[in-house]
């Protein structure tokens, strides 16, 4: 192939309507064309040797059947878009084999994938059936292979590692399998609400006693971190469930503290409500950190299922991305609202639930809820 040939294939290849992204052996991309560049929002420069999982992944499969050669079909594979977003397309590789021309090998590195924009995934269903599995199964493998890798080596080399280095490993691996037993807490959490599989005991409780309890719990976890509560007087009670409560506002808090700078503080505060009325009947609970702040696009996905935002915070946190979605799924089964607002500095998170009014109330000793 002459010179001419491979410039004209490239420039077959930039214009096409499908998409290309070319990685050389070690997984950095070498080349993209237009498609991609739109259908995700990276320029072509902010994307060349950047890992390729930056922006797609691929079924097991699907890179196997390149890598051996063997026959090769589109499958579905999941392209990052800049803006959080995914997009399910039918993709296939193809391996550029080191016995093929130079030139070829500079051109397209060691793997071309192609996404095929005329086949996208019809079916909502099932892209976010595929979403979900390729999501899962990255949150299940990086503390498996924590948990293999610090277990093969205390296996194989216990006589040769200090105490202190055991302890260590020993934490680590701990570690990993709570995060496991988390995201599989998490994942049925999500599966009973989304079956609507679940009980509600909605009771009167005492909505300031609940904030006490779980501030306490959350403060001897986090020293670095200050919780503030204030609470407007003669508070009504809430109608909700104890446990969901409690969970609701640990998820809420938590997240104020992981996702703020040590030193900081997260602020919880209750006030009433009134209707047309003059009627005490709804409970408003804030709760106010001092992070870094959310954009206006990460927060169209903040209650999403794995709605994980990029930035330092959140990277040096390890978390399900599925709290907030619990969350909210269980504030709208109480019958309550969940907002956000968010600025450099500053996001509140804002949750409403029913109060109890007091012409209704049932008399406190047969519903003292849980405390």
């Amino acid at each position: 192939m002459g010179h001419s040939s491979e410039e004209l294939l490239k420039a077959i290849i930039t214009c096409s309507p499908d998409g290309y992204v070319s990685c050389d052996e070690f997984g950095k991309i070498v080349f993209v064309n237009e498609t991609i560049e739109k259908i995700t929002g990276w320029s072509a420069k902010e994307l060349i040797g950047q890992k390729a999982s930056k922006i797609y992944s691929l079924p097991e499969s699907l890179t196997s059947a390149a890598s051996e050669g063997g026959k090769i079909k589109s499958q579905a594979a999941i392209l990052f878009r800049r803006d959080g977003r995914k997009i399910t397309l039918k993709a296939r590789q193809i391996e550029i084999k080191k016995s093929a021309k130079k030139s070829l090998n500079d051109l397209f590195g060691g793997y071309l994938t192609i996404f095929h924009t005329e086949n996208p995934i019809s079916s909502n269903l099932e892209r976010a059936q595929i979403e979900f599995v390729s999501t899962v199964s990255h949150e299940l493998r990086t503390p498996l292979t924590s948990i293999k890798g610090f277990t093969d080596t205390l296996l194989k080399s216990s006589d040769k590692l200090s105490d202190e280095n055991k302890k260590k490993y020993i934490t680590i691996i701990k570690e990993q399998a709570d995060r496991l037993i988390r995201l599989v807490e998490d994942l049925l959490a999500v599966s009973r609400l989304e079956s609507q599989n679940f009980q509600l005991t909605v009771r009167s409780l005492d909505l300031k006693k609940y904030i006490s309890k779980v501030c306490e719990s959350l403060s001897s976890k986090s020293a670095n971190h200050k919780i503030i509560q204030k609470f407007e007087n003669n508070l009504p009670h809430v109608w909700a469930d104890g446990d969901r409560l409690e969970q609701i506002l640990t998820n809420l808090i938590d997240n104020g503290i992981k996702y703020s700078p040590s030193g900081s503080t997260v602020t919880v505060s209750v006030s009433v409500l009134h209707n047309a009325k003059n009627v005490r009947d709804k409970l408003k609970i804030e709760i106010a950190d001092q992070g870094i702040g959310i954009n206006e696009t990460d927060l169209q996905k903040i209650f999403t299922k794995f709605g994980r935002l990029d930035n330092p915070l959140t990277r040096q946190t390890q978390g399900t991305g599925l709290g907030l979605f619990i969350t909210k799924s269980l504030v709208l089964a109480l019958k309550g609202e969940i907002f956000i607002s968010s600025k450099p500095g500053k996001t509140i998170f804002t949750v409403i639930l029913p109060a109890v009014v007091p012409e209704v109330a049932i008399p406190m000793s047969s519903v003292e809820g849980k405390n």
